[in-house]
C-alpha cells in the first residue's frame, strides 16, 4: 500500500478536441511499478478531481514497453470500459513515448489492458490521432425504453411535443457495449429537439433489463441524423444524460450506438463510418470518429475502432 507521503505526477487532457477547454476533461495519474494503490485510493483520488472519469495507468520498468494496464474510475466506482479515457490516455502516453525517442512521423501499436479486455492502439505521431479497437459484445435487451417514460423526464420535450412541433417515437432501443455499460439510444427527428433536452432532478436508472446484464451504468444517448459528409461517413449530432450530468464526449455511448445502427442497417462485409458530435449545447464540442466492420458471412461486427485526439492542459503532482 502507497505510504501516505507517497507522491504521484499527474495530467489533465481535453479528449475528442484539439482545442484547450473543449472536448472532455480526463485525469491521468501515473502509477510507477513499485507503488500500489488499492481501489479505495484510486476512488478518493477521482473524487478529488471530480471529473467523470480519472485513469491510472501502472508505468512499466521497461522503458520500451508497449503495454500498459489501465484502471477506470468515475468518482462514485470503477468501469470497465470508457472511451475517452482510453484515447485521452494513449494520446498521453504515446504521445510522451515519440518525443522521448525523438519519433516526428509514422505510427506507434501499443496496447491497453483493462478490465473489459485488452485494447489495441495505433498512435499516429504527426496527427496525434489515436485509433483504439475496442472490446464489444453488444446486446440488444429485450425490453425498450417508452415514449411516455422519456416525456415523463424531459418537460421540455413533452411540451414541444404536445405543441407539435416535432413527433417524439414509441420507443427505443436499450444497448450494452459490453457488460455493464448500458445506453438508452434516443432518435430525435432535428436538432431543435436536441436543444430541448436537459439533465433530471435525480439520478437515472431503469429496470427490467436482461438477466445478467443488468448489473450495469445505464446512460440516455440523444441522436440525430444529420448530412452525410461526401465520402460517405454517417454524421450525427448527440448529447449524452446520465440523470443530474450531461457528458461533453462519450466514447463508449458513441461505439454503442454506432454499433446498433451497424447491425440494424449494415450489410454483410461492410465497413460503417461515423463521425459523431457532441457537447454543443455545452461549450465543449467534441469530434468522435468510429468504424464498425461487418463480417462477411451474416453482417455481425467484426471490429469498432474509436478514434480520436487530445491535448494537454494541467500537469502536477498529487499525495496518496
Amino acid at each position: 500500500m502507497a505510504s501516505a507521503s507517497t507522491e504521484l505526477e499527474f495530467v489533465t487532457v481535453d479528449v475528442f478536441t484539439e482545442e484547450r477547454y473543449e472536448g472532455n476533461p480526463l485525469a491521468v495519474v501515473l502509477i510507477p511499478p513499485a507503488t500500489t494503490l488499492t481501489q479505495a485510493q484510486k476512488l478518493s483520488v477521482a473524487r478529488e478531481f471530480n471529473l467523470s472519469e480519472t485513469t491510472f495507468l501502472h508505468e512499466s520498468d521497461d522503458e520500451d514497453a508497449k503495454t500498459w494496464t489501465v484502471d477506470i474510475f468515475m468518482t462514485t466506482g470503477e468501469l470497465p470500459f470508457a472511451g475517452h479515457p482510453m484515447i485521452g490516455t494513449a494520446c498521453h502516453v504515446l504521445g510522451r513515448a515519440a518525443k522521448a525517442k525523438g519519433v516526428t512521423s509514422g505510427t506507434i501499436e501499443a496496447g491497453f489492458d483493462i478490465k473489459a479486455g485488452k485494447i489495441k492502439l495505433r498512435y499516429d505521431v504527426e496527427k496525434g490521432v489515436t485509433r483504439a479497437g475496442i472490446p464489444h459484445n453488444v446486446h440488444i435487451h429485450r425490453r425498450t425504453y417508452a415514449r411516455e417514460e422519456l416525456l415523463k423526464l424531459q418537460p421540455r420535450l413533452a411540451e414541444a411535443s404536445r405543441a407539435g412541433k416535432f413527433s417524439v417515437k414509441q420507443d427505443f432501443p436499450v444497448v450494452s457495449i459490453v457488460k455493464g455499460m448500458t445506453f438508452v439510444l434516443v432518435e430525435l427527428e432535428s436538432e431543435e429537439a436536441l436543444s430541448l433536452v436537459g439533465t433530471t432532478g435525480t439520478s437515472f436508472s431503469m429496470g427490467g433489463l436482461d438477466e445478467e446484464w443488468n448489473e450495469t451504468f445505464v446512460g440516455m444517448y440523444f441522436f440525430v441524423r444529420c448530412k452525410d459528409a461526401p465520402n460517405g461517413t454517417k454524421v450525427l449530432r448527440t448529447r449524452m444524460i446520465e440523470g443530474t450530468v450531461e457528458d461533453p464526449a462519450t466514447g463508449s455511448a458513441a461505439s454503442d450506438l454506432a454499433a446498433y445502427l451497424s447491425l440494424v442497417e449494415g450489410k454483410p462485409a461492410e465497413s460503417l463510418r461515423y463521425e459523431i458530435v457532441q457537447g454543443v449545447e455545452m461549450g465543449r464540442r467534441s469530434k468522435i470518429e468510429i468504424e464498425v466492420v461487418l463480417t462477411e458471412k451474416d453482417a455481425v461486427i467484426s471490429n469498432i475502432f474509436l478514434s480520436g485526439t487530445s491535448t494537454k492542459v494541467m500537469t502536477g503532482r498529487l499525495t496518496i
